[in-house]
């Protein structure tokens, strides 16, 4: 019983949060251009969190999700709040259809921002996770 109260404790010590549709590499790579359709990815993917028509009836429908988590530093008692910072991770993910419902063309994006807040603003610049090393 203690340890199911620690790691309760401890998850809402975390401070994290996230919204939308994750959707990972390997689903995004399963769709294929020429191949699969607006109704495969919807199906296999859930509704996208935007959608948009062109004047030629193409359709590009976006996957968004964004996820902040609390650096570690927050949670220092009396000067947390002066040195606070927070992960920030992001990802859109486009299907585009043609007016057949076809999927044409699939592009992804991925953001890493590190947040600094009071005396820690711009002091907590994260590297973004899909960075190559050099």
């Amino acid at each position: 019983m203690r340890g199911i109260v620690v790691f309760c404790v401890l998850g809402l010590l975390t401070g994290c949060a996230a919204s939308g549709v994750k959707v990972t590499e390997e689903q995004a790579e399963s769709f294929k251009v020429g191949v699969s359709s607006y109704s495969d990815v919807v199906t296999s993917l859930g509704p996208p969190t935007s959608t948009s028509v062109s004047s030629n009836g193409a359709r590009t429908a976006v996957y968004t999700y964004a996820a902040v988590r609390s650096q570690a530093q927050n949670f220092i008692p009396y000067i947390g709040g002066l040195v606070a910072g927070y992960d920030t991770q992001k990802s859109d993910v486009a299907f585009t259809f043609d007016q057949r419902g076809i999927l044409t063309n699939m592009s992804s994006t991925q953001t890493g921002i590190g947040t600094g807040t009071n005396l820690a603003a711009g002091a907590n610049a994260a590297a973004p996770p899909y960075q190559l090393p050099k």
